[in-house]
């Protein structure tokens, strides 16, 4: 440090040794390159793909539908009978698979991926049915687990039974029995379908099932 009338002075800071004489006065005065406000981002084929996906989807389903054998279309609000008196009304779009529909006992409908299937059997035995058998079918044979318990259910004319659901990795439903003894007849549904189509259904699966009735003793 050195010393001034009697004053500490601070020592200047050296001098640059780079010599600015050779620049451009336009290259000292050039401002910062300005950022784009806004990045260009190609969404535009992304949203087209998507669009593409889901009408490739939903036209394979279309052209499923009508492709599979014995598909039939079904009048809206006609009946149709599952066999000795069984009657139902079957939901909207949903169309009569005669392939595997059995005049007097077996009524499928379908829609989609989605099958809905009435089955009308002779029952001898107590009102409870072969509720039992229906459960050990669906564990054991099928491999499916029984989500809860069998729970009871009643129909607007008065038909009531029991009812349970199911799924599995590649599936899931429901499953509903019905017991008339004064008949003599058991009535079992069985609703299944891939699991996400299968959720989406159910509320037209349970308005067919609550759509059942049994026309009256002669």
């Amino acid at each position: 440090m050195s010393q001034e009338r009697g004053g500490t002075v601070m020592p200047l800071p050296p001098a640059s040794t780079t010599s600015t004489a050779g620049t451009a006065p336009a290259e000292r005065r050039r401002p910062p390159p300005e950022l784009p406000r806004r990045v260009p981002y190609g969404t535009a084929w992304v949203s087209a793909l998507i669009f593409a996906l889901i009408a490739l989807f939903v036209g394979g389903l279309t052209a499923w539908n009508d492709s599979v054998p014995g598909g039939r279309t079904i009048a809206p609000g006609l009946e149709l009978e599952a066999g000795q008196g069984v009657y139902y009304q079957p939901a909207e779009k949903w169309k009569l698979d005669a392939a595997r529909s059995r005049s007097g006992s077996i009524s499928a409908v379908f829609r989609d991926a989605n099958r809905f299937t009435i089955r009308v059997e002779d029952w001898r035995g107590g009102p409870e049915g072969p509720l039992g058998r229906q459960l050990a079918r669906f564990e054991r044979g099928r491999r499916l687990q029984i989500e809860g318990d069998p729970e009871p259910f009643h129909t607007r004319s008065g038909l009531s039974g029991m009812s349970f659901a199911y799924y599995g990795a590649s599936a899931a439903g429901r499953y509903w029995q019905i017991t008339d003894v004064a008949h003599q007849l058991v009535i079992q549904v069985d609703f299944h379908g891939a699991p996400e189509g299968a959720q989406n259904s159910l509320d037209e699966a349970e308005a067919m099932v609550d759509s059942l009735r049994l026309e009256p003793l002669p």
